[in-house]
This record gives C-alpha cells, sequence and structure tokens, in this order.
C-alpha cells in the first residue's frame, strides 16, 4: 500500500519489512565461558570434596543409634534438628514468640527487601564488587561473633534476667524489650562502626547480612557443641553423657 504526499512515495513500515525482510543483528557472546569444562568441573571438585569429608567425618566422630524412643522419659537435653538449633538458642534468652516468629519472620522480610533498598543493576550477581566490600564483610563477621559470644557467656554465667529481676523489673522488658533494644542497638553500631569507610547502600547491606550469618553460623554452632544437660554450657569434651 503507497501514500502520494508532496510527490514523495511513502511506504508504511509493516509493508516495508514484509518485502525487505527484518534484519538480521549478529551478536557475538560478551563476557560468557563454556559450562563444559568451567562449570562442571568446579561442581564435579566440589561434589567430590563435599563427600570425602562426609566420609572421614563418619570414620572420626561415632554416631550410634540410641534406643526407641521412651514418651515416659525426655532426654536431657532435648535439642531441635540442628537447623533449629539456632533458634533453640535464642529461646534461651528471649520472648518464645519473638525468638520463634518474630525475629525469622523479619529477617526473611529484611531479606525480601533487598532488591528493593540495593536496586542498583551494576555488578549484580558479583560479591564484594567494591574495594571495601572484602574488609566490611570481614569486620562484620568478626563484629557479629565477638558480640554473639559475649552475650552468651554473660547471659550463662551472669544472667541478664536475674540481674533485671532483682532491681524489680517487668517481665515483658526483660523477654521482649531488652532483647529487640540488643539486636537494634548492636546492628546500628556495626553501621556507625564502617561509617569511616564511606560504604554506599550495597556495603552497608553487605555488612549487616555478613553479621546476619556470622550470628546464624555461631547460634548453630553453640547449640549443637555447647549445650548440654540443662541447656547450660559445656566444652565439648567435658560434655556429660546423656541421660
Amino acid at each position: 500500500m503507497q501514500t502520494q504526499q508532496t510527490g514523495i512515495t511513502q511506504r508504511r513500515p509493516a509493508a516495508v519489512v514484509r518485502e525487505q525482510g527484518a534484519t538480521k543483528v549478529e551478536r557475538q557472546p560478551q563476557n560468557t565461558v563454556l559450562v563444559w569444562p568451567n562449570l562442571l568441573a568446579i561442581e564435579f571438585l566440589a561434589a567430590a570434596l563435599i563427600t570425602l569429608g562426609l566420609i572421614i567425618l563418619s570414620w572420626v566422630i561415632g554416631a550410634p543409634l540410641e534406643e526407641h524412643a521412651n514418651p515416659d522419659i525426655t532426654p536431657n537435653p532435648s535439642k531441635a534438628p540442628w537447623y533449629f538449633l539456632n533458634l533453640q538458642e535464642l529461646l534461651l534468652h528471649m520472648h518464645p514468640s519473638l525468638a520463634g516468629v518474630i525475629v525469622p519472620g523479619v529477617a526473611i522480610l529484611m531479606l525480601m527487601a533487598v532488591p528493593y533498598v540495593d536496586h542498583v543493576v551494576g555488578d549484580t550477581g558479583r560479591w564484594f564488587a567494591s574495594e571495601n566490600g572484602p574488609r566490611i564483610a570481614g569486620i562484620s563477621a568478626v563484629y557479629a561473633t565477638v558480640w554473639l559470644v559475649a552475650l552468651i557467656i554473660f547471659d550463662e554465667y551472669v544472667g541478664t534476667r536475674r540481674v533485671l529481676e532483682s532491681i524489680g523489673i517487668p517481665e515483658v522488658i526483660i523477654s521482649i524489650v531488652v532483647p529487640v533494644a540488643v539486636m537494634i542497638g548492636l546492628s546500628w553500631l556495626l553501621v556507625i562502626l564502617i561509617r569511616p569507610m564511606q560504604p554506599n547502600a550495597r556495603e552497608i547491606l553487605i555488612a549487616l547480612f555478613t553479621g546476619f550469618v556470622a550470628v546464624y553460623v555461631v547460634l548453630t554452632i553453640i547449640g549443637t557443641a555447647f549445650r548440654g544437660p540443662g541447656m547450660h554450657l559445656f566444652w565439648p569434651w567435658a560434655m556429660p553423657p546423656r541421660h
């Protein structure tokens, strides 16, 4: 179909495409590697190392089967599966609803909100894209580990609840307000600690996320290897037999 306008013949774009065909643009792959051997070789090596590690652990650490469960006898200590021991550790220091529902729920919501806070598309998927990234992550991991271990030891041998109850502090403040204030305060203190490095939004998120991972790992390790009868702290080699 053609239209006459000031002596110039103009064609509709669709007609031009039908007659001449669409232009094919050759695009060469950029910043890509082959799946084989670059990716699969690394995955195979990782799988082999993990399998070897599990075999060595099965030789070194005995895990004998216990007797059938007896509903009349509760093991001491009675522990959750290892992936829930971090939450069980939190139950020792704060209100059950806070440790079992609110804190995990808020953590999940915060992780879901990360893409909306850090919406810069540059370096997406790269860990520690900036020069400050590794240093901030290291500082955050050490900071979270030291504070968490110190708080757990203090609560075990001094007792936050015992101290606050002795001066007449209400239960709601002891089990809810104080733990929330400690978590928020230490997170804010971490941000202040890295402020001299002039971090951007992504680096602040790296610091907070690294602290979260460090807390998760340390709580799991303490709940697994350092909690004995009565959920008290013991060295792993001094752990009393279960009864």
